[in-house]
């Protein structure tokens, strides 16, 4: 399937301390037309996101100096206003953590080890989600993806 010239230049950012899975994860996103960077850990993340601003981030829950909770609390404090949509990734015996990260700007998760071509689905999901400004009463903006 082509995708829309839309989504094929936007640009991604793989914040996980796996380097393979992140070689992985960028091979195969750039061969299917995105501009992908990666991050091994939270301050190399916040340096990242804040030269590219992103599309999307692919954040791993377990990223090392400072966590996926400190990078989504600095997101929704910086980047207020437009909102960078992140897809969290998380072993699956860690599913359960995801419960308390589910708001903007996590607009999905994927337990791991992630398809591949599960990939690039919920990464033109994330890029297409229209994130509110503001969520109605400090809920999800996508409450249905999260309790399927």
């Amino acid at each position: 399937m082509r995708h829309g010239a839309a989504f094929l230049a936007q640009s991604l950012l793989i914040a996980d301390g796996d380097a393979e899975l992140c070689a992985l994860y960028r091979q195969f996103l750039t061969k299917r037309g995105y501009k992908v960077e990666t991050s091994s850990d939270a301050l190399d993340c916040m340096r990242k996101v804040r030269q590219l601003t992103p599309a999307a981030i692919v954040l791993d829950l377990e990223l090392r100096w400072g966590g996926s909770d400190g990078i989504l609390a600095w997101l929704r404090e910086e980047y207020p206003a437009h909102g960078i949509p992140v897809i969290l990734t998380a072993m699956a015996g860690y599913t359960k953590a995801f419960a308390r990260f589910i708001q903007p700007p996590v607009v999905d998760y994927l337990p791991k080890p992630i398809g591949l071509t599960t990939l690039p689905e919920k990464v033109r999901y994330a890029i297409a989600e229209k994130l509110p400004r503001e969520p109605p009463n400090g809920h999800c903006a996508c409450p249905k993806r999260f309790m399927g």
